[in-house]
């Protein structure tokens, strides 16, 4: 088992001690293990599968750095030789079999890349399909989750889910935004909605948010389209466009400025922010999906050296959830 899954393991069971060692009540849990049992809750256990993003396809691909891209960071990933990929696409939500315009996904994608670096090391990117998140704190998704578990059909209104979003208008925007159906997930962009420090070999950095954007450009299909495609078109497209040749993405770095937030996942950068190009991430071949994609665990806080965390604590949530639902899952 490779270094990042000893590290969630290990992280899973410290959380799984402390619940044993105290016994106590459920808002003394971790968050990481409250946000998986409120995902469970939501959408139903599946055994063996992911909590959230519980459906996804992995494919294998490489990364061509683009020239100069190391003068932005250090990251051994942007110089030299491509480096191999692996990439898992994913709808959000906790039912596996879910079709892609099933309610429960909420219309996002995820797209998560696993960099095997050269020196058998490993970076992650973690993106999704949404430009901003409709929270900035771990204890705050965790209410949301549980305003949407409290809001069924008869329930009186205002509504829990009416209440929170009436003090939350990020999570407002976020969950009324129209989100349209792609041709594929290789016509789908992503955002990465944390920010991190870049720093190059004179130790100058910056922060930047990923951004990763089709080569063929985005495109969509109408509603009307959507609700009649197979269940599972958004991967067989790709599948199918592969035949062709590789699909490839851009991988971008918005650049925040002086002033930008950089701790707050709901505050998304103005567009007019630069945008540096770090390369060119080619989709080369399906992999089959349900033999490996247990065995992979994509964590926002696997960096290489010329990449750092910000101080955005949805990052380190995402992380302490990933491992809780990793250690789960491979049980």
């Amino acid at each position: 088992m490779r270094s990042f899954q000893r590290l969630a393991m290990s992280i899973a069971f410290s959380a799984a001690i402390a619940v044993g060692a105290t016994n106590v009540c459920a808002e003394d849990e971790p968050l990481g293990v409250r946000l998986v049992n409120q995902m469970n809750a939501r959408y139903g256990q599946h055994t063996g599968v992911r909590a959230n993003h519980a459906k996804g396809a992995v494919f294998e691909g490489i990364f061509t750095p683009a020239q100069g891209a190391d003068s932005f960071s250090s990251a051994v990933f942007l110089k030299g030789a491509p480096t191999p990929l692996v990439i898992r696409f994913s709808n959000a939500g906790g039912i596996p079999d879910a079709p892609d315009t099933h309610p429960s996904t909420g219309g996002i994608r995820g797209m998560a890349i696993k960099f095997r670096l050269s020196d058998g090391s490993e970076q992650d990117i973690v993106c999704i399909s949404a430009n901003g998140f409709p929270v900035a704190t771990g204890e705050d998704f965790l209410a949301l989750l549980q305003a949407v578990g409290a809001s069924g059909p008869n329930v009186p209104k205002p509504t829990p889910m009416e209440k929170f979003l009436s003090i939350h208008p990020a999570a407002a925007v976020f969950v009324t935004t129209p989100r349209p159906v792609a041709v594929s997930y290789g016509t789908q962009p992503f955002f990465g909605v944390n920010a991190f420090k870049f720093t190059n070999t004179q130790k100058t950095s910056k922060f930047g948010r990923y951004r990763i954007v089709p080569e063929s450009g985005p495109a969509y299909v109408t509603d009307e389209e959507a609700a009649k495609r197979p269940p599972n078109a958004l991967a067989d497209n790709l599948r199918t466009s592969l035949e062709a040749g590789p699909v490839k993405f851009h991988l971008l770095v918005q650049v925040a400025a002086a002033d930008d937030p950089t701790a707050d996942a709901t505050k998304v950068w103005p567009d007019s922010r630069p945008t540096i190009e770090l390369g060119e991430i080619a989709v080369i071949k399906a992999l089959d999906t349900k033999k490996i994609e247990n065995d992979l665990l994509f964590l926002p806080t696997n960096v290489t050296t010329g990449i750092e965390a910000s101080d955005d604590p949805i990052i380190n949530t995402r992380t302490e959830a990933y491992a809780e639902s990793f250690s789960r899952r491979t049980k």
